[in-house]
């Protein structure tokens, strides 16, 4: 599923405020790269009029970390990030800030230069556009969903597929916008210029839609997604209706193209294994990525595994910080991760009662193209136009990458890879007929 609160790294460390002569300090935009071998990561300090800043890691989608000044000469400042355990330290002149910061045993140089980190997204929208966009209102029962309706750019609206579009877990807005990248408005744009329309929502309670989300669960938001299926046939001016989720929103998908709302459904990267063999999967990959060993990572998943169930978490021997994190996890008492946790995707497959196109990429580190695929073809009922498919050497956003790891997302330009693009545009053109 896809991530929307990451937690920063040893590469995302800076951020100062209480400065108390904010005419001696920069104010404004500062940015810099941080360099840790192959990797580079781009951090963003803004310094206030009122003495206060923030950090912006555009590469991790983190925005407005706080930090404590420590010392503050004319020529010198020190500030540290008690949360992240950072220590930076640098000298202050008209162009730069330059210095060294410490994040546990690690030090690493950082030189920041006035003004915004030029971040290439080169596949976004840009105006002007060759086709029409309506803003638009879902009623939703209990929430209001504001959206975007995308028209084909040539020919007429009339009997143009159309397809709704469901973002993964977590609050996102209707572009599924993450690390400054915004796939579903690329990806509604491709298909805009191909003949196809679409509609693309905000999540509930989050952007412009209103709502709760504080029960919601993946009920609650295929619920979401099939009053967006019914809002788009009442107006009677499309052809065929269907859906396109990611993530999570695949996992929608199939339980839209099971419930019939659906004339056809493509399910990107979507979970269909068993909720909770996703969550040890992706539990097991981000501790081994943080150094932790198999072994404690093992124990971990498994009181991890114990609390979703609902059972007590046995943690003696397990790190402090880990013991911490399950419990958070405890004390949320998230409806939705419990009931991610027991849902099984695999009836909904079996139920399809349209077309379906289900694809991931190789190096997805959230779910597990061969394993969930695999589900797919043991339990999506036989049907010609349906199409289920493995991209090489893509991620879970189908980006091009290195390792597929989160962290590569914000470093990487290319938002989908032209080859997917083409694929549901095709795809959707020969099913939707």
């Amino acid at each position: 599923m896809q991530l929307k609160r990451l937690a920063l790294t040893a590469a995302v460390t800076l951020c100062a405020a209480g400065f108390a002569a904010a005419r001696e300090l920069p104010q404004g935009p500062w940015h810099g790269k941080l360099s840790l071998g192959i990797k580079r990561l781009n951090l963003v300090l803004r310094f206030g009029a009122d003495g206060q800043c923030t950090l912006d890691s555009p590469d991790q989608g983190a925005t407005s970390i706080p930090a404590e000044v420590l010392v503050r000469t004319p020529d010198s400042v020190a500030v540290a990030v008690p949360q992240l355990d950072v220590l930076y330290t640098a000298k202050v002149t008209d162009s730069t800030i330059a210095g060294r910061f410490r994040q546990g045993p690690y030090t690493f140089s950082l030189t920041l230069r006035p003004g915004e980190v030029d971040v290439r997204r080169p596949q976004t929208p840009r105006p002007p556009l060759p086709y029409r966009t309506e803003e638009v209102t879902v009623d939703a029962g209990d929430a209001t969903l504001s959206g975007t309706l995308t028209y084909p750019a040539e020919g007429p609206a009339a009997g143009a597929p159309l397809v709704v579009m469901v973002s993964g877990s977590g609050l996102q807005n209707r572009d599924e916008e993450i690390m400054q990248h915004r796939p579903f408005a690329v990806i509604a744009d491709y298909l805009a210029r191909h003949g196809i329309a679409s509609l693309r929502y905000d999540d509930r309670g989050y952007a412009r839609s209103t709502g709760s989300n504080e029960h919601a669960t993946t009920d609650t938001y295929a619920a979401d997604a099939a009053a967006a299926v019914a809002y788009a046939r009442a107006l009677g001016t499309f052809g065929r209706v269907g859906v396109l989720g990611h993530s999570e929103g695949g996992t929608i998908a199939f339980m839209l193209a099971a419930s019939g709302d659906v004339d056809f459904a493509v399910s990107m990267a979507g979970a269909a294994e068993r909720g909770m063999d996703i969550l040890m999967r992706q539990n097991r990959h981000a501790l081994r990525e943080a150094g932790v060993a198999d072994t404690v990572a093992a124990q971990y998943c498994s009181a991890l595994a114990e609390l979703l169930s609902g059972r007590e978490a046995h943690t003696a021997g397990l790190p402090d910080k880990l013991v911490a994190n399950l419990e958070l996890i405890r004390d949320s008492r998230s409806p939705w991760l419990r009931h991610f946790a027991a849902y099984d995707p695999s009836e909904a497959i079996r139920g399809a009662r349209c077309p379906v196109f289900a694809f991931g990429g190789t190096l997805d580190k959230q779910v597990d193209t061969d394993a969930n695929l695999a589900v797919v073809r043991a339990y999506l009922p036989a049907d010609p136009r349906n199409s289920v498919r493995a991209y090489e050497g893509l991620n879970h956003l189908l980006q091009p990458c290195r390792t597929g790891s989160v962290a590569e997302y914000g470093t990487i330009e290319t938002t989908i890879a032209p080859k997917v693009l083409a694929d549901i545009a095709a795809w959707i053109a020969s099913s939707a007929i």
